[in-house]
């Protein structure tokens, strides 16, 4: 997306509030630009507090912020979500069960992102992208493993 500057960079303090005020700046952002439709914001709106609630718990300390980039290209919407923890390979993760809570929220965005993954580098950074129809056709749900 490099050739898309950012809408939107937002850096947050890595607290638990993080994940709203991300979830109302990509509302905000959506309602002034109108970049997908309703549909798929509640989508992107759900997958960005997922993921902004994981940078807070696992990869930021106190005193530390929670970076959220935005993109836009006439086909996709792309939504960065970094914090300087280091990186980490998902398919190293364990699996969710339900005998414990929590352990979800990589498997959500893996069901309703089109296409997501983890940047390797010096920080943690993990992306989803929604493809941009304009219609209010329910998405497909398809897992996409990470890229």
């Amino acid at each position: 997306m490099d050739e898309n500057p950012a809408l939107l960079k937002l850096d947050l303090p890595a607290r638990p509030a993080a994940a709203g005020a991300a979830r109302k700046a990509l509302g905000a952002l959506n309602g002034s630009l109108h970049l997908v439709s309703e549909a798929r914001l509640q989508d992107a709106e759900l997958l960005v507090t997922e993921l902004v609630s994981n940078a807070v718990r696992y990869g930021s300390r106190p005193g530390e912020e929670v970076r959220i980039v935005v993109h836009a290209a006439p086909a996709v919407l792309r939504v960065e979500v970094q914090d300087f923890g280091s990186s980490f390979d998902p398919g190293d993760l364990a699996a969710p069960t339900t005998e414990h809570g929590g352990g979800w929220g990589l498997q959500i965005v893996a069901r309703l992102a089109h296409r997501w993954g983890v940047a390797v580098g010096p920080t943690s950074t993990v992306w989803f992208e929604i493809d941009r129809p304009q219609d209010e056709t329910p998405p497909v749900v398809t897992p996409s493993p990470p890229q």
